[in-house]
């Protein structure tokens, strides 16, 4: 029954390593860059508890209560990014760190205030239950998330981060922009950004660690980091076992709470698909599409780390954003680092005076390493928009989603007056941009044949075939590499029927497409094109003895060897006078 709603983990992806990495998800990292590259990802995420001190504060919480709090939120958030590391059926296998969700955050607040924090506990649990169910279909909507959908997402995705990135990365209130703020946050950007490009492996891997050291030291010579944050951090016992000064909550289902937190939680797994597909292409240097069993993984994960909030009674978590930056700035994606984290989050764990240490860092800090983040994906994003062949259906697909997205983001006011239970979805312009990219995808299929024929006779065969792949690719979203392929190996083969005289009458050329494949199918009365060679070239035998004869079948071995290398599958074929020649290109 398990192996049927949750299949055991398979991993059947070949990947190359991009030229920018220094280790991609199953290689193994020295353990001290492990270690190392590990830490930083605590450090980033432990600057984002913040939210929880914050959160416990608002609602009323006693101090002994809030570093349990803080403690029990961190040994969930070290149990998922672990989880995440490993190779389970409920989990991606991949470098994906937790954090809490500052909109969750906001949510968990409002109902713990009105409902008590039992009945936002109840909530998170039947949300953590409902997301590990929605993860089991999400590897069948493969046609839904088509690489310019999955741009769009990213695009979307880096844009909403803009805001908390840029109001941290300036130290923004109000229209104020404190320099202070500016400087520390520039410093650590300037750091990362120049490590990452022009130090070697060794030190590449410790640019945020480096940023960060060089982040505070600017912060204390500017008196934004001091005395006040130390004392906090002394007034913290050493030791603290979390679970013991917070009394985790019963959980209750109240139905007016349980509505809001649901819906941000699957607003929250979007993102979360958002951070499996950068992950995903940060990993293969020939990505081609989304692999959705493994987003499938990554959303169950994040279910059972929200759940897992729902029984202890803590602020909702979500993919880490941040740390998607940290892997690329560092190259270092081993799915061992996420492991790493994650013990040494549960370890820190014990230790408040190490995690109000960190929380307390400077804002800025945490901002510069946001805006790195959303420029990546912001450039990913764009890459995976332009990575298939558009046509005037596709524009409009893209075009409309990402106005309707972007303006929600940047626009808050037209939804200002939408009603509170529908402001979660229509307010939120990542679940608003992607939903409209995905009805209009579908939407513009119809009318699409997966399957299209052309009629070629005359000189004029080979443009026509081109002119025919070209549209064809553009109204189903080819690569335009692939189309190259295909348009190069269509018109060789045409050429090489011509010139030996094998083709006898009128070709048809069919296009077949599907989610994973082009296929060429050439029909002609004739011979079948030789696609094997005859025998092996002699050049010397060539020019001296065979003449004419040896030059065209020279010619004719030469067309069958370029035709088999650009095709990934040939075959050819001959019955009673007819020939087939049929291409299959992995798409």
């Amino acid at each position: 029954m398990l192996n049927k709603f949750f299949p055991d983990f398979e991993d059947n992806v070949k990947r190359e390593k991009p030229r920018d990495m220094l280790y991609i998800v199953d290689e193994q990292a020295p353990k001290s860059t492990v270690i190392i590259v590990g830490l930083q990802h605590v450090l980033i995420l432990l600057m984002g508890t913040i939210v929880v001190v914050m959160t416990g504060r608002t609602i009323g919480m006693e101090e002994s209560e809030v570093r349990g709090f803080l403690s029990t939120s961190i040994v969930v958030l070290g149990v998922a990014t672990l989880l995440q590391g490993l190779r389970t059926r409920f989990s991606s296998g991949h470098l994906v760190t937790h954090t809490p969700s500052y909109v969750s955050a906001s949510i968990f607040a409002i109902v713990a205030t009105n409902f008590g924090i039992g009945a936002a506990a109840g909530a998170i649990i039947l949300s953590g239950v409902i997301v590990i169910l929605l993860s089991r279909f999400l590897s069948k909507l493969q046609v839904a998330f088509p690489p310019e959908i999955t741009g769009i997402l990213l695009v979307l995705l880096a844009l909403s981060i803009v805001e908390k990135g840029v109001s941290r990365y300036t130290g923004l209130h109000g229209s104020s922009i404190d320099l202070n703020a500016v400087m520390i946050a520039s410093t650590v950007l300037g750091a990362i950004v120049g490590f990452s490009v022009w130090a070697n492996n060794k030190v590449r891997v410790l640019a945020v660690l480096i940023g960060t050291v060089l982040g505070l030291i600017v912060a204390t010579l500017l008196g934004e980091y001091g005395g006040e944050q130390l004392v906090e951090v002394a007034s913290q016992p050493l030791i603290s076992f979390p679970f013991f000064a917070y009394q985790t909550p019963t959980p209750t289902l109240v139905l007016a709470a349980t509505i809001p937190i649901l819906i941000i939680e699957i607003i929250s797994a979007i993102y979360s698909i958002g951070t499996g597909v950068v992950i995903d292409k940060m990993n293969n240097a020939q990505w081609r599409r989304t692999d959705m069993s493994m987003i499938g993984r990554l959303i169950s994960c994040h279910g059972i780390g929200v759940l897992l909030n729902g029984l202890t009674g803590t602020i909702p978590s979500g993919t880490s954003t941040a740390s998607l930056g940290l892997t690329h700035a560092s190259g270092v994606a081993t799915r061992n680092v996420a492991v790493a984290a994650g013990i040494a989050l549960i370890v820190i764990s014990l230790f408040p005076q190490i995690s109000t240490f960190i929380t307390l860092l400077p804002q800025p800090v945490l901002g510069a390493v946001v805006v790195y983040t959303a420029g990546y994906m912001f450039v990913s994003g764009a890459q995976l928009i332009m990575s298939r062949m558009i046509n005037s259906r596709r524009k409009f697909m893209i075009g409309i989603s990402m106005v309707i997205g972007s303006s929600i983001i940047l626009m808050p006011e037209l939804t200002a007056n939408v009603p509170q239970n529908l402001k979660p979805i229509l307010g939120s312009g990542l679940s608003m941009g992607v939903l409209t990219a995905i009805v209009l995808n579908l939407l513009f299929r119809i009318g699409v044949a997966q399957q299209s024929e052309i009629t070629l006779e005359g000189n004029k065969a080979g443009s026509r075939t081109t002119e025919f792949l070209e549209e064809c690719g553009a109204d189903r979203g080819a690569r335009p590499d692939v189309i190259s392929r295909a348009s190069t190996a269509a018109g060789e083969a045409l050429e090489e029927l011509n010139r030996a005289k094998l083709i006898l009458g009128t070709a048809k050329l069919k296009a077949y497409f599907d989610e994973y494949r082009l296929i060429l199918t050439l029909t002609y009365p004739g011979k079948k094109i030789p696609i094997e060679p005859q025998k092996q070239l002699d050049l010397d035998a060539l020019l001296d003895e065979e003449g004419d004869a040896g030059l065209d079948a020279a010619i004719s071995n030469i067309s069958g060897v370029l035709i088999k290398n650009l095709a990934d599958k040939v075959t050819s074929s001959e019955v009673s006078g007819n020939s087939e020649l049929k291409l299959v290109f992995a798409h």
